[in-house]
């Protein structure tokens, strides 16, 4: 049996390759762009990486972690940086301006692990100013907003803490309450326990209907 082509079918060939050899070899040559653009985005983006992350390594004070955050915008060192910034602006006593970091890290990361943490953060900056119903609605907005964060649970445990400090026992009670009952599994939630035991039970429920 002869394996040789028909004329007719090499000429068919020939007219297909004449007609299409263009849009073909466009194609070919865009997909062959298209991965050296995709390998040379992927090994762009990996020297960026590494690079922000070696400068976060040596990076030890203020100015330089804020160098960080400009130069690499968005990645995880940056994010890295700015809480390292608002821990610093802590320590060193300027509130506003560890608070004002905190919440730059929130907004710009809302979705990081560490989020409801630098939300708790806010919160511990107002009750350190005296804000103490303002500390007390961002303990809140921890529980509302990141409930499955390693955050929550000290929020809630810090707000029953600030209603008991200001003697809002019944309050106290509550929130405490609420972090053994929510949160049960947390390190906090034996402090709350033993909270509740102090506090006695509720005046509310003793007191005639």
């Amino acid at each position: 049996m002869s394996t040789v082509p028909e004329p007719e079918l090499i000429l068919e060939e020939d007219d297909f390759w004449e007609k299409y050899k263009t849009p073909l070899l466009a194609g070919t040559g865009l997909f062959v762009a298209c991965a050296l653009g995709f390998g040379v985005w992927t090994a762009t983006t990996q020297a960026k990486a590494e690079a922000a992350a070696r400068e976060f390594a040596q990076a030890d004070s203020i100015e330089s972690w804020e160098n960080v955050v400009s130069a690499h915008p968005g990645s995880m060192p940056a994010a890295d940086a700015i809480l390292r910034i608002a821990a610093a602006q802590r320590d060193a006593g300027e509130l506003d301006k560890s608070t004002a970091s905190f919440r730059q890290f929130v907004e710009l990361f809302p979705e990081h692990p560490l989020a409801g943490g630098a939300l708790l953060g806010v919160a511990q900056n107002q009750d350190a100013a005296g804000q103490s119903a303002e500390a007390r609605a961002t303990c809140q907005s921890v529980v509302t907003t990141y409930p499955d964060s390693f955050a929550a649970p000290y929020a809630a445990y810090m707000e029953a803490e600030i209603l008991l400090r200001d003697f809002q026992k019944d309050e106290a009670r509550r929130s405490f309450n609420m972090v053994t009952t929510q949160f049960p599994s947390s390190p906090v939630a034996r402090m709350a326990a033993g909270q509740l035991s102090r506090l006695g039970p509720d005046s509310a429920a003793g007191s005639p209907r």
